[in-house]
């Protein structure tokens, strides 16, 4: 099952066949683990580790440009008390005329309920934590059923699809979607009411990320992503992306704290 359809053939590593690619994993994940292993951590390290054999050293053709990744994705060694959040993203982008930016985006993960269309796990003091840290924070929202209805441009097939003769024919679907944690706390819902103001978490991902778009760049979230403030809280898995635009020198070293990670495969 091929999870956003109608999506044109455009070339091995161009940005559109490894959008198809991604849907494709996180369906392969999400229908491996439900129902008989649905557990956040579970989904997040078999994603997550599908998507840096996915990215890792890839060089992603896109129109007029060409951006390099490359991977490095950690687990906390231990379980500390002081959990802020799921996933942080800590990245940096050499941009083609030489200007660089390091940012990070905070995430909290989410299963829905087995059966229903709630979300029960989703903590809103934890979440109101995660904001204060991080402006652009998320939640990661995981479904064993096809999560349609989000809030993507009304010309998204011009985007992530090909063109198709009536907009009725053709509607984008993942399994895994990005709500922004800030909007979710202003609307209240811990319920699938929630993908109205949802992305997949491949665009956001792909078209947003690997730009440098919804990324926090404060000192505070840089540092909390890289788990050099633990006073503040620590993320349970770190994925440190490496991106350079256009033949840009990519930026490899990262400053984070080896003492709390470690890698997993």
């Amino acid at each position: 099952m091929k999870i956003i359809k109608q999506i044109a053939p455009s070339g091995k590593n161009s940005m559109k066949s490894l959008t198809m690619e991604l849907e494709s994993l996180i369906y392969t994940v999400i229908s491996a683990q439900y129902p008989v292993n649905w557990d956040s951590g579970a989904v997040t390290r078999s994603l997550f580790s599908g998507m840096k054999q996915l990215f890792d050293n890839k060089i992603i053709r896109t129109p007029g440009n060409a951006i390099q990744t490359s991977w490095r994705i950690k687990r906390l060694k231990t379980d500390p008390e002081k959990i802020l959040g799921d996933i942080a993203f800590l990245v940096q982008i050499a941009y083609h005329d030489g200007q660089v930016v390091r940012g990070a985006a905070l995430l909290d993960t989410a299963l829905k309920d087995p059966g229903k269309n709630t979300f029960s796990s989703l903590n809103k003091n934890r979440i109101k934590k995660l904001t204060s840290t991080a402006s652009h924070a998320s939640l990661l929202l995981y479904d064993y059923d096809p999560i349609c209805g989000m809030a993507f441009p009304s010309t998204v097939e011009s985007i992530i699809g090909s063109h198709p003769h009536t907009w009725n024919s053709w509607m984008p679907y993942t399994y895994a979607a990005t709500v922004p944690a800030g909007l979710m706390m202003s609307i209240d819902n811990k319920t699938t009411g929630l993908y109205k103001i949802s992305l997949p978490l491949s665009y956001q991902l792909c078209y947003r990320y690997l730009y440098g778009l919804d990324l926090d760049h404060s000192v505070a979230s840089l540092e909390t992503a890289a788990g050099l403030r633990p006073d503040r809280g620590i993320m349970k898995y770190l994925i440190m992306i490496s991106i350079s635009h256009g033949g840009a020198e990519p930026l490899t070293s990262f400053d984070y704290n080896d003492k709390l990670y470690t890698d997993f495969e």
